[in-house]
């Protein structure tokens, strides 16, 4: 195998890693109810919105940091998704409803998880050990704020088995000083197949 053909394999894995890890379509399966014969709650039109931005986000994005790796590796897409990823959450992002991710361990710390976050992701995190998919679980919540009510809405995104490329336990020592070079805080390693890598976040004001 030629060191091109190698290198060119890398990078659609990569591409690959990303898909997999956000991609996710404008509508998302709620938690199952605990009883197999209870109704399914209805979902409220906000949330529907918030799924719905969620799949936008990750629409923009994943084509974006796709380029990015075909064109110049992993590394690249690190460079890319440090000031294009912020963007494009912004873009889909509206005066009453804001939508980006979030983490138990973040590689941006802009992302990081206030504590409704925190609670949620902790509770996908020991569902996911006791065997749910991660890819079902969601949750949303209303909040009183002073005067006014917001909602919350939270998806799951699981770790994919490329994801590793970026996230894993064994980095790459070039990806890993630039990772090291955009994100001197970061904390997003460790990771392995199955595992809860963070989720979707929105607040929508009424």
């Amino acid at each position: 195998m030629t060191a091109t053909i190698a290198r060119n394999r890398l990078r659609r894995g990569a591409a690959l890693a990303f898909v997999s890890s956000v991609m996710l379509g404008n509508t998302f399966a709620a938690d199952a109810p605990d009883r197999a014969d209870a109704p399914a709650p209805e979902t409220p039109e906000w949330v529907s919105e918030a799924r719905a931005s969620a799949g936008k986000l990750a629409g923009r994005l994943i084509p974006t940091l796709q380029t990015a790796i075909q064109q110049g590796g992993p590394i690249q897409g690190i460079t890319v998704c440090s000031t294009e990823a912020p963007e494009i959450a912004a873009a889909v992002s509206d005066s009453n409803l804001r939508i980006g991710r979030t983490a138990l361990r973040v590689r941006n710390p802009a992302n990081a998880a206030d504590e409704w976050e925190r609670s949620v992701l902790e509770d996908f995190q020991r569902r996911i050990a006791e065997g749910a998919d991660p890819s079902t679980l969601e949750a949303w919540q209303v909040h009183a704020i002073e005067d006014r009510e917001v909602g919350r809405w939270m998806k799951a995104i699981p770790t994919a088995p490329m994801c590793t490329t970026c996230h894993g336990t064994e980095i790459d020592a070039d990806l890993a000083a630039t990772i090291r070079e955009h994100y001197p805080d970061d904390r997003a390693t460790g990771f392995q197949e199955g595992d809860l890598r963070g989720a979707f976040t929105a607040t929508v004001e009424f």
